[in-house]
């Protein structure tokens, strides 16, 4: 082995690689501990604010123009940039292009479901994305191509890689979801995940364990924690329950995410207490996709695609979670939305497998379409008793080519929701935390404070935050109280909040009451 890989894999332990689900150790320090509900033990007039995702200049980052791939490309993906080679890597779903429906099996599908081959794709930047020219795969009068599985042994989707760090010789290990495909079936005749190594990431040689349990035949992405922990957060659809609203063009309800477990990536047993699924909160026609998972100081961060039947759209939204089973939504509105139909994005957006952290901003790769899952057309039918009925009228298809493109939007790392004021305006919302030992602690925020109000009043109803220490019995501490804390106001990531007594929680101190007015407050921290 060269001396740059064995130096590569010396590096392995103290970076993680794809499927990790972690951000790198330089980003460790970036972020607050994750803020969540169960840090206070009381709120009062406060809500949570959920940042939109900033779509990147560049995109779509990269579309397809070869008779492969022209038809669709970025769903269903994995990318990283590679501890190993510094390069980023992109393993995307590709379809041919369909001008028409003359081949579809309708009523049911376009030929899109039948077709779809993993392709690779390299980069510099993560922005710019070429084409290697592989041997693996020819397609027609191309005798080279960046297709890396044959059509014959099945379709191939959702993607799934890791650095196997124990093996030196193929340090690639890829979970792909095999299905029937129009040439043929996956390796085993049955549908589901399967297992493959590579040196490098561009050929790949088959696995012959099979998996076990509940993953065996779902979409989701697998990632590997730890060399013995094993994680999938997968799809399925479940009974419809009481209240549901399912189109009556729908043929599945209430898709549900699960999360499963293994300790050598091949017997899988499903999480009892994982169940992601529409609930009293959810309008009755939603349905979970994909979540990819984060892991953070306090717990994990994830995006979760949310599907919409009457719309036939989908969009992302922001959730948290202490335990990778247990997920809170600070809002239910989308954090990434879905562009006008017919822009990218406009139908639906697909997730990757990874979350990606990189000079304080965390990037969100997907596949954008530019239609709509299946065709549907809304109609207000005049009616002499009601005066409009909504009508729906549904051309059959299961769903459309997934006519899509890569793209990418970003938050900043620290913030991509807060706690603030839910009335707004000069109404202060409070927030108490639950005890804790704060004897000799200093305590750090993480906020913005909106600008003064448009007025002849210099400063007028201009944003701040204030807090007061109380102790075991909620007394505030002299020289620690709201009147002791000069109010804090702008854009700061980690600043110390300094009261009269000075910056050094006295021995009494057990919790910190936050008083917010127009601010948005992303996190605190009690360092020594």
């Amino acid at each position: 082995m060269c001396c740059c890989f064995s130096a590569a894999f010396a590096q392995i332990g103290k970076q993680p690689g794809p499927g990790t689900a972690s951000a790198p150790q330089s980003q460790q320090s970036v972020r607050m501990p994750l803020l969540m509900p169960d840090d206070f033990s009381f709120l009062h007039l406060v809500a949570w604010r959920v940042e939109y995702g900033t779509e990147d200049a560049e995109n779509p980052l990269l579309e397809g123009v070869l008779p492969w791939d022209s038809g669709g490309i970025g769903i269903h993906s994995s990318i990283f940039k590679d501890p190993l080679t510094g390069r980023w890597k992109t393993y995307l779903v590709c379809t041919p292009p369909e001008e028409t429906n003359e081949d579809w099996r309708q009523p049911w599908n376009s030929g899109n479901d039948g077709k779809r081959r993993l392709c690779v794709f390299d980069s510099a930047d993560g922005v710019h994305w070429t084409r290697p020219e592989l041997q693996e795969v020819p397609f027609g009068e191309h005798k080279t191509t960046n297709i890396l599985l044959r059509l014959d042994q099945g379709t191939a989707a959702y993607s799934s890689i890791m650095i196997d760090p124990s093996d030196r010789d193929n340090p690639y290990l890829m979970y792909v979801l095999r299905e029937k495909s129009v040439e043929g079936k996956p390796p085993s005749g049955k549908n589901g995940f399967y297992r493959y190594r590579s040196p490098d990431g561009y050929h790949w040689e088959l696995l012959s364990d099979v998996i076990t349990g509940p993953i065996s035949g779902d979409s989701g992405f697998i990632y590997r924690f730890k060399p013995d922990q094993y994680v999938a957060y997968y799809r399925l659809g479940q009974p419809k329950q009481p209240g549901d609203y399912v189109p009556i063009f729908e043929d599945t309800a209430r898709r549900t995410i699960m999360r499963a477990t293994s300790s050598d990536g091949i017997h899988w047993t499903q999480d009892q207490s994982m169940l992601l699924t529409n609930d009293a909160l959810d309008h009755t026609d939603t349905q979970y996709q994909e979540l990819v998972p984060l892991r953070v100081k306090g717990g994990y961060l994830a995006t979760v695609t949310i599907y919409h039947p009457i719309s036939q759209t989908q969009d992302l939204r922001v959730a948290a979670s202490r335990d990778g089973s247990h997920w809170w939504f600070p809002d239910r509105r989308p954090a990434l939305g879905n562009a006008p139909l017919g822009d990218y994005g406009g139908g639906m957006i697909w997730s990757s497998q990874n979350l990606i952290v990189e000079n304080g901003r965390l990037y969100f790769y997907y596949g954008g379409t530019e239609g709509t899952h299946r065709e549907l057309v809304d109609s207000l039918a005049p009616s002499k008793s009601v005066g409009y009925l909504e009508d729906v009228i549904d051309r059959g298809a299961h769903f459309l080519p997934f006519n899509s493109a890569l793209c990418r939007a970003s938050w900043q790392y620290d913030r991509m929701y807060a706690l603030i004021a839910a009335a707004g305006g000069p109404t202060v919302g409070i927030a108490l935390t639950k005890p804790r030992e704060l004897a000799g602690k200093k305590l750090f925020v993480d906020l913005v404070t909106r600008p003064a109000k448009k007025s002849s009043v210099s400063g007028f109803d201009g944003g701040y935050l204030q807090v007061e220490l109380l102790d075991a019995n909620d007394r505030p501490i002299p020289k620690f109280s709201r009147d002791d804390c000069p109010p804090v106001k702008g854009d700061h990531h980690a600043l110390q909040v300094i009261w009269s007594g000075g910056g050094i929680m006295p021995k009494e101190a057990s919790k910190a009451r936050f008083y917010l007015k127009r601010v948005s407050l992303y996190g605190f921290d009690y360092r020594d």
